[in-house]
């Protein structure tokens, strides 16, 4: 009988202030989507706020809370997520990283970004999942990342959920689109975002390593790779032949896109 494996996921993880909104759907989402996932062993997360030269995983035994963020009410920067790191992981996703051909650096004092806290507290509010988090590269082309996470794929049969997080439609950055509460949400950032529901829905793989010449009005909506390539290592550790799935769908702050996918 084969061993039991978790699906991937991409979140988006939003502003900062989603840790403090249980009113928003995206912050009510994520606050019961860990019970989807009963049994997991550990949490690898991929964030878009941790961006090294070469991948690099966070080998640390107790990570610290990181607040990588100004300007934001003064509670953000009182919430500490104390979940346990897990160094044995951190090593084994070095070396999986190793098989492509690409070095993986070791980093024994990095903590959690905002990218991975925020989420994670609020898909699993008691801290009891260990969490190592990798890096991502903006230097590196879409598809390398979707290869680094091919690499991983083998850590689903081992009771590891690979989280993706970033952001569906991103704009932040870029004029066009205009971000706070209460913004209306541009049509361009719609036409990304339907778009991208359909390229995951119908596990396009082509198509999301070329979104920036593919999807509509992508220099906007992701005006820098960082927000997407979460997306792209999860898809890609869910294996060859894996099928996407939309988990959540909604806006923050006018352009953000909150969605949520799933990869099996």
């Amino acid at each position: 009988m084969n061993p039991v494996s978790f699906p991937t996921v991409f979140v988006s993880h939003g502003a900062p202030t989603l840790a403090i909104e249980p009113e928003v759907p995206a912050c009510r989402f994520l606050g019961g989507l860990g019970q989807r996932y009963p049994g997991i062993a550990a949490v690898l997360c991929i964030s878009a706020h941790w961006n090294t030269p070469r991948p690099t995983v966070n080998a640390v035994t107790a990570p610290k809370t990181i607040h990588d963020f100004s300007g934001f009410p003064e509670e953000l920067y009182r919430i500490s997520y104390p979940a346990s790191g897990a160094p044995d992981l951190a090593r084994r996703v070095a070396s999986l990283i190793g098989t492509t051909g690409i070095p993986c650096d070791t980093d024994t004092g990095r903590g959690l970004d905002h990218g991975a806290w925020i989420p994670l507290r609020l898909m699993f509010p008691g801290a009891g999942v260990p969490v190592v988090q990798l890096s991502i590269q903006s230097h590196l082309d879409p598809a390398r990342h979707l290869a680094l996470g091919e690499a991983l794929a083998p850590l689903r049969y081992e009771g590891v959920l690979i989280i993706g997080s970033g952001g569906a439609v991103h704009p932040l950055g870029d004029p066009a689109f205009s971000l706070g509460e209460g913004f209306p949400t541009d049509r361009r950032a719609v036409a990304f975002n339907e778009w991208l529901n359909r390229a995951v829905t119908s596990s396009d793989k082509n198509s999301l390593v070329h979104y920036r010449e593919l999807a509509p009005s992508a220099v906007h909506a992701q005006p820098y790779p960082d927000h997407f390539m979460p997306l792209l290592t999860a898809l890609g550790a869910a294996g060859p032949g894996a099928t996407g799935s939309v988990l959540h769908q909604s806006w923050y702050w006018g352009n953000l896109g909150m969605g949520a996918y799933e990869f099996r």
